[in-house]
């Protein structure tokens, strides 16, 4: 099982960064063949830059991911759009390791993110003060059911073992390239979340027990955002 989770997420690194395509930014009106910026901010270096014809489905970037309830570690690739690419979604495969003498297990998460702002530091550093959104992951395996199985009362656990949705909240710091608009890597951006589950939530509402900081889990990432 080890050996098949490691293949598919060394194809999921390697897809987008090999399957790049020509960026242009146009306005309407002009040549489909004319390369334009758009005006930027003057904090917000942030740019419309978008793919032509089937170059579109290239996936944008690339996402590195620890912890945030969707395993241990997770790699995916994913895709950026909206007036300044400030909308982001993603998929990912993540692993959960062995854990006293339980299986490992593979999980699948489609994450959407919007990051309203972002504030230049100078040529080559952006902050980004909030980052929020929310996930679906599943975990890989029959041992967990959407359904409650038929061994089970009806409405004996009220919920499914195998998907999680997850709201979160979250910041980041992004390094752009000396040379982004030639280089093959735009910019490198790290950031951390702070997320919650929907289990979690309901949980804190029949268990006084649950204090308010055990619903929350943090998550680190690293973020590769291509040409």
């Amino acid at each position: 099982m080890r050996l098949w989770i490691s293949s598919l997420l060394l194809c999921l690194m390697l897809l987008p960064a090999g399957a790049r395509g020509q960026r242009i930014n146009y306005i309407k009106g002009l040549p489909k063949d004319t390369v334009t910026v758009w005006k930027t901010r003057r904090l917000d270096k942030r740019q419309d830059v978008r793919y032509r014809g089937l170059n579109r489905i290239i996936p944008t970037h690339n996402v590195l991911q620890f912890a945030g309830n969707m395993g241990l570690v997770s790699l995916g690739f994913g895709w950026d759009y909206g007036c300044r690419g400030q909308w982001e979604t993603a998929v990912l495969l993540g692993y959960i390791p062995r854990n006293d003498g339980e299986k490992s297990y593979a999980t699948f998460t489609l994450k959407e993110t919007f990051i309203p702002w972002s504030i230049s530091l100078g040529e080559k550093v952006a902050f980004e003060p909030l980052s929020a959104g929310l996930y679906l992951n599943s975990i890989l395996s029959r041992d967990f059911w959407v359904r409650e199985p038929d061994k089970y009362p009806y409405g004996y656990y009220g919920f499914s073992t195998k998907i999680r949705l997850n709201l979160f909240v979250g910041e980041g710091i992004t390094l752009y390239t000396p040379s982004h608009k030639e280089s093959a890597i735009r910019s490198l951006t790290l950031f951390y979340e702070f997320g919650a589950t929907d289990l979690y939530v309901i949980s804190a509402a029949t268990n006084k027990y649950l204090g308010f900081w055990d619903l929350f889990g943090l998550s680190f990432g690293i973020k590769v955002k291509l040409v």
